[in-house]
């Protein structure tokens, strides 16, 4: 292990690439449980097979990637609503290759299996996973998830690996 005092600035944290490396174990296992955690939430409600997980999951976050990615929602497309027409966009099953690292004969092969499932549905450059947010168990499973990251990043900050950045006041313009 190498001496250094290196820390990587997040937006709210600061990470020190020392205790990562003093701590490797038990921040490898603090992460991969969270992930685990990710995987077992979704897969008792989706009964899905990791492969075809992976895939809704990798579809999912392409089709609103574009509209969410500026954090500017309007009020009319927060909580479950669904995006109007053309902020959802279609992923091609090499883009859902590329991103998961699958072959695109196994893509093509479990996208089309999931599309005739009515997983997934099939649009002219793509496929896109319908809005699943109003169904009756989407919101628990979400505070779920949102409950593992928060006791994974807890973990990081008692490890010293996460450090919290002090946030610097908002300063409005006066006219």
């Amino acid at each position: 292990m190498t001496e250094r005092t290196e820390r990587i600035q997040t937006s709210r944290f600061s990470i020190s690439a020392e205790a990562t490396e003093r701590e490797l174990r038990l921040c490898g296992f603090a992460l991969l449980n969270d992930y685990l955690t990710m995987h077992q939430v979704f897969a008792e409600h989706l009964r899905l097979p990791p492969v075809e997980l992976l895939i809704l999951i990798a579809t999912t976050t392409g089709n609103v990637q574009r509209p969410l990615r500026s954090g500017a929602l309007p009020d009319s497309i927060r909580g479950s609503h669904t995006l109007p027409p053309g902020l959802a966009v279609p992923m091609s099953r090499r883009a859902i290759a590329r991103v998961t690292g699958l072959p695109t004969e196994t893509v093509r092969r479990h996208v089309e299996s999931m599309v005739k499932r009515g997983i997934l549905e099939a649009k002219p450059k793509g496929v896109h996973a319908p809005n699943r947010l109003k169904e009756r168990w989407v919101a628990g499973a979400t505070l779920r998830l949102i409950e593992s990251h928060a006791a994974c990043t807890e973990r990081l900050i008692a490890l010293g690996v996460l450090a919290p950045r002090p946030t610097r006041p908002h300063h409005s313009k006066r006219a």
